[in-house]
């Protein structure tokens, strides 16, 4: 059976010209199989009760859908499979009108006359009209509101797949974006085009490797921070001791994971690495970036950097501006718990900077008590400054009690609706703590390219305070929470689950969280050992 459909697949690229003199080519074909694939899967009453083996059935129609010559043909194969999965009953409740967010919702493809025959678009319409609207056996909704994916074969140690299961595999994860993914109206390119591009990548890679870079560009798509595929092979990478950063187009040393480790490997904030092994670093990064998803370009660059200056060797060779001097180094690389960063950076919970002047790490670890001792403490301050530029808690409503003196709404919500797959369902409104006695000086956020997901979204609840002011440059533009599914073959992948707006509908994913006041770091200011987005701070809490 599998040597038939490799021959089918075969003969249909082969063929793939002569179709297109009937309007339809291999692509076309296999997309709209991928599609009615996903979309009876979600949809159909009896399917997505779990009474079919799913898999099963794909394997059984590709070599039908391969070798239909026109729409006719291509539409007769889908009608026969409709039919035989049994009788849809009218659905009462599939008429009722919904406060749906809709901008990821998309059917149209159903009543595509070039590539469907009306009869098979109407009952593709009726489906939708009837769509099920109990349990589905491939989807869940978690209490947190985004989606669990269930009952799906694994297909786990099958590492680089046949050309049928390699296209199962694309077809499972691209409609599980289609209709659940709450940002793909964002994507820079049209995800039916992503479709479109990858059935012929997916079809012809070579190897493992090539199949699995092809997987990496498939993920970045996207354009979420939050998306990534990892194929179990990151034991025993390390990592510089230091952060290198998208500072005025360069490649540049913007902080430290452990300064007396850098030190040690003559590693200097400001230095401009040029390139790495002897090869060019803004080739490199070139190289990288397609295979990269992050929610902007800038999020990308810093982690197509990360990729790029990790490894499994112990040391590496850079080239490095310094000043006027170009010096050639050899760094070591070390697993990264050496570094204790993570306990490093949360030492430090407050301090006051002037008698006037606050500051609250939020990257540190509080409890209420905490909390409460610093805000009595910081009573009399003209300003608290607020550091959201590491990963903070979940806690800020512990915080928000001691500065907002009414409720105040922090955002809206969505999250994936089973019951019709590709709009989504508007969460209820959270909103902040408040107090009857609050602190009434001035707030002042500071965010950066490292504030990502909570941090951002601790950002936006911040901002609800009256006399607040966010200072810094561009977040990373992720927000919401990450949900991790598995991929054919025990492969590990995610996305961002949840949809998050302001509450006046702006999205912060993508663009960031508003800035009030925008401070980029510059090279000259690393080099001098300014945090010029602190200093910023401090002149706007002084005026």
């Amino acid at each position: 059976m599998k040597n038939k459909i490799r021959l089918i697949l075969f003969l249909c690229i082969v063929g793939n010209s002569i179709n297109a003199q009937n309007g339809l080519t291999a692509t076309e074909k296999l997309a709209s199989f991928g599609k009615i694939y996903g979309f009876l899967k979600y949809y159909h009453p009896e399917v997505s009760k779990g009474k079919f083996d799913w898999d099963k059935e794909f394997m059984n129609y590709l070599p039908q859908v391969v070798a239909a010559t026109n729409k006719e043909s291509l539409s007769k194969v889908y009608i026969d499979w409709i039919e035989s999965l049994g009788e849809i009953k009218k659905c009462k409740k599939c008429d009722s009108v919904e406060n749906y967010f809709d901008k990821n919702f998309d059917l149209s493809w159903t009543q595509d006359t070039a590539i469907f025959t009306n009869d098979l678009s109407s009952k593709l319409k009726y489906i939708e009209n009837n769509r099920n609207q109990g349990d589905n056996y491939y989807v869940s909704t978690e209490p947190i509101g985004y989606i669990k994916i269930t009952n799906e074969p694994i297909y786990e140690g099958i590492e680089y797949p046949t050309e049928e299961y390699r296209l199962l595999g694309l077809f499972k994860y691209w409609n599980t974006i289609e209709y659940f993914y709450p940002y793909k109206y964002l994507t820079d390119q049209d995800w039916d085009a992503v479709l479109k591009e990858m059935i012929p990548k997916i079809q012809n890679t070579l190897n493992k490797s090539d199949y699995q870079s092809t997987l990496k560009e498939l993920v970045a798509k996207l354009d979420d921070s939050h998306a990534w595929i990892n194929f179990g092979d990151i034991a025993n990478i390390k990592s510089l001791p230091v952060k290198i950063s998208n500072i005025e187009n360069q490649a540049v040393i913007s902080g430290f994971y452990n300064d007396s480790i850098a030190d040690l490997n003559n590693l200097k904030l400001g230095d401009i690495i040029l390139k790495i092994n002897g090869s060019d670093v803004k080739s490199e990064l070139e190289k990288k970036l397609k295979f990269v998803s992050g929610s902007n370009q800038n999020s990308k660059i810093n982690k197509a950097y990360d990729y790029l200056f990790i490894g499994i060797e112990d040391a590496v060779k850079l080239t490095v501006a310094r000043n006027r001097d170009t010096l050639e180094l050899t760094s070591n690389r070390y697993d990264f718990g050496v570094f204790n960063y993570l306990k490093n950076k949360k030492k430090t919970k407050s301090k006051s900077i002037t008698e006037n002047i606050g500051y609250i790490n939020m990257a540190s670890d509080f409890i209420k008590k905490d909390i409460d001792d610093i805000f009595k403490s910081f009573e009399n301050k003209r300003a608290i400054i607020i550091d959201l530029r590491h990963y903070p808690q979940l806690k800020y409503n512990l915080f928000l009690r001691h500065l907002n003196s009414v409720k105040k709404e922090i955002y809206k919500a969505y999250d994936p609706s089973i019951h019709y797959p590709g709009n989504f369902i508007f969460r209820e409104t959270l909103k902040t703590s408040a107090s009857r006695k609050t602190y009434n000086g001035k707030v002042i956020i500071l965010v950066n390219h490292e504030s990502l997901s909570r941090s951002e979204f601790t950002a936006m609840a911040f901002q609800t305070v009256d006399n607040a002011i966010t200072v810094g440059n561009k977040t990373v533009g992720t927000d919401g929470s990450n949900k991790m599914i598995e991929y054919m073959g025990g492969y590990k992948t995610a996305f961002t689950g949840t949809g998050i707006l302001y509450p006046d509908g702006t999205e912060s994913q993508r663009k960031g969280v508003k800035i009030d006041v925008e401070i980029k770091p510059t090279i000259n200011g690393l080099r001098q050992g300014r945090d010029e987005v602190l200093e910023k701070a401090i002149e706007i809490a002084n005026e």
